[in-house]
């Protein structure tokens, strides 16, 4: 694996696990403090939903400012910026007075390193690489993320029942910390602004080209629309997760740990796999695959009862969602000037903005109708607008060409 050969690359790699791992154990440990101190089901979906709001408000912002700052120097700042949000809120779950405005209040907070982080990174590992290994490094990088994230989602389940929610805070700042100082280390082989000579415009006017990418670029409008459905009604799944595990499976906090790790594990297998696609084969197909099998495993999922079988669906829910981020991530990229990578993330970041929708519909639901329910109803509106997406989008049906027609394009030269 020829991306490991750089130096800059192994400590941004290594700066992800660390990163990973403590955003792993975040997820567990905040959304068992909602269920099970803050107010049920709909309490998990209102926190859930306060941390992807800044996706919506700040997405533009941060994919631009990924592209005129020095990227390093912006992920040290924004897992800094963690530390003192972990602190505070194992301070707060330490006082035993837990307030649903206050845990929101903070969840929002905290939604906002990865807004400021994902643009940053994503395009920083193609600062740290030759072109020729940029995909194989942009899968690393994503496989460390998964894999380390399912492994803090299996340690907060196990420390909650033991050590409490407030080591686990106290335990994800530290994780926090040490992120940011490997990131320090990332000395980038090419500039993170302004890559390739290309000049940097204001930033206001670089603000609306980014906003301008939806509406001029029609491959970036159809993968943010599938990409909004997809998230208010396949990756909201997450919410109906910890009374699924408390009410349905019998399970607990360390059921909900092991739920969470095998989300991540499938995702980390959906990145290898998609590691050793051939380059050849076309990626728009692949999506509208991943969507169709999204909503199934969702239907699926709603009617288990056991522990195991729900985790092996949930590696396959897991799966989807993984590609479907990553091959959107991708497709967006490849359809933007290279100039512009910053943006085109942040984009995809203002795109999951929809999420916030998504989670207090399922919380609702949740609370109302109970989780199967929930989870059968969300898969069965995916399903739908997987097969929207097919019918008015034929690029993405799978033929005989898919195989043979290579989806690397540049659509920003075309009228």
């Amino acid at each position: 694996m020829s991306s490991f050969g750089s130096s800059a690359f192994r400590w941004l790699w290594t700066s992800t696990l660390v990163a990973s791992a403590g955003g792993g154990m975040y997820s567990t440990t905040t959304a068992w403090l909602a269920l099970d101190s803050a107010g049920g089901p709909f309490a998990v979906g209102l926190v859930l939903a306060a941390r992807m709001l800044p996706s919506l408000l700040f997405g533009l912002a941060a994919g631009t400012l990924a592209d005129r700052v020095q990227r390093n120097r912006l992920l040290v700042g924004v897992s800094l910026t963690a530390v003192p949000l972990m602190l505070a809120l194992s301070g707060l779950a330490g006082s035993g007075r837990i307030e649903l405005w206050l845990l929101a209040a903070l969840s929002f907070a905290t939604g906002c390193v990865p807004v400021f982080d994902v643009p940053a990174r994503q395009a920083l590992v193609m600062d740290t690489v030759p072109r020729a290994v940029a995909a194989n490094a942009m899968a690393l990088n994503a496989l460390a993320g998964r894999l380390c994230t399912a492994l803090g989602a299996l340690a907060a389940g196990a420390l909650i029942p033991t050590l409490g929610v407030v080591s686990c805070y106290l335990l994800i700042a530290f994780t926090y910390a040490m992120a940011a100082a490997l990131a320090g280390f990332v000395r980038p082989t090419a500039s993170g602004v302004g890559r390739g000579g290309h000049p940097r415009p204001p930033f206001s006017t670089a603000l609306s080209e980014a906003a301008r990418l939806v509406f001029d670029l029609p491959a970036v409008r159809t993968l943010i629309l599938a990409g909004a459905a997809c998230e208010v009604f396949g990756f909201s799944f997450i919410t109906a997760a910890p009374a699924f595990a408390r009410d349905i499976l019998d399970a607990g906090a360390g059921g909900l740990g092991t739920l969470n790790a095998a989300i991540s594990v499938g995702g980390s297998l959906a990145v290898v796999i998609q590691s050793l696609i051939p380059g050849r084969i076309r990626r728009e197909p692949l999506l509208g695959m991943v969507f169709v099998l999204y909503g199934a495993s969702l239907l699926v999922l709603a009617t288990t009862r056991e522990l195991a079988l729900a985790a092996a669906v949930l590696l396959v829910t897991g799966a989807c969602a993984a590609s479907f981020d990553l091959l959107q991530q991708t497709l967006i990229q490849l359809a933007v000037p290279e100039e512009q990578r910053g943006r085109a993330i942040g984009v995809w970041v203002f795109g999951i903005g929809s999420a916030p929708l998504g989670h207090l519909e399922m919380g609702s639901l949740v609370a109302a109708f109970g989780s199967p329910l929930a989870l059968a109803g969300n898969g069965c509106v995916v399903l739908v607008a997987a097969a929207v997406l097919l019918a008015r989008s034929p690029g993405y049906r799978w033929s005989a060409e898919s195989s043979r027609l290579n989806s690397r394009r540049e659509p920003w030269k075309s009228g």
